[in-house]
């Protein structure tokens, strides 16, 4: 089996989606199409690489060592390897060649240095404020004995509808229901940047897993992103 195919059986033993992975553990969904269809030439560098299948490793709760060592052998002889070659100035040096310690250094290095600047961006992220929930404000009582209440009439409250929007800024899965009604079906859907998509009716359930990357606006009125991570809200005209 291949290395595509050994992600591909162990995702689905999961029992989740490619779009529901890629949500979770944030690999763009390219990236984990390329893995698991064994199309290295759409996938990025091998220290970025390496990085996935990691990441990937840790979800699908496979032993990240196995990964490695079969994505390695699929590495050409040679492409991965760093030699330093003498410069005209050192003539009088002999030539450097990296030892197979110092290249394994040297790739360590690197990929601490793409890793923090993941860690970076994701913080960055994070530094968004989510929004504040609206306090609902409280009627103050009416004395029952005042001609002011005895002459307003008392009205009961009527059901709206929830008219609710979800545009997304980055590639991001969302699954939504409306009155309990799947709107797109078991798997949901992966929604592309810039893109908006629009649901009404009684009670509107949302899941994305991009949250900070989610913005709702609910009949009319922006509430902003809904949270950080993977998030589920309910929206109603009353929300």
């Amino acid at each position: 089996m291949t290395l595509g195919g050994l992600l591909m059986e162990a995702r689905r033993a999961r029992g989740v989606s490619l779009e529901q992975a890629a949500a979770s553990t944030r690999i763009r969904l390219r990236s984990l199409a390329a893995l698991e269809g064994d199309r290295p030439s759409e996938l990025p560098a091998p220290v970025y690489v390496r990085g996935y299948l990691r990441t990937y490793a840790y979800y699908l709760e496979i032993d990240p060592a196995l990964l490695l060592q079969a994505y390695e052998a699929t590495i050409p002889p040679g492409e991965g390897s760093l030699a330093m070659r003498p410069l005209s100035s050192f003539t009088a040096s002999p030539s450097m060649v990296l030892t197979a310690p110092l290249a394994g250094a040297v790739g360590l290095i690197l990929l601490v240095i793409a890793f923090t600047g993941y860690v970076y961006k994701e913080l960055d992220s994070v530094r968004t404020p989510a929004p504040l929930p609206r306090v609902a404000a409280t009627a103050l009582p009416t004395p029952s004995g005042s001609p002011v209440a005895a002459a307003l009439p008392t009205a009961s409250p009527t059901p709206g509808l929830a008219d609710v929007t979800v545009t997304v800024t980055d590639t991001t899965w969302i699954d939504v229901s409306v009155d309990g009604k799947p709107q797109y079906g078991d798997a949901g859907k992966v929604l592309d940047p810039g893109s908006s998509v629009s649901f009404s009716g009684s009670k509107v359930k949302i899941t994305t897993g991009k949250g900070l990357n989610t913005i709702v606006s609910l009949n009319g009125k922006s509430l902003g992103p809904m949270g950080n991570g993977v998030i589920t809200r309910e929206y109603t005209a009353q929300t």
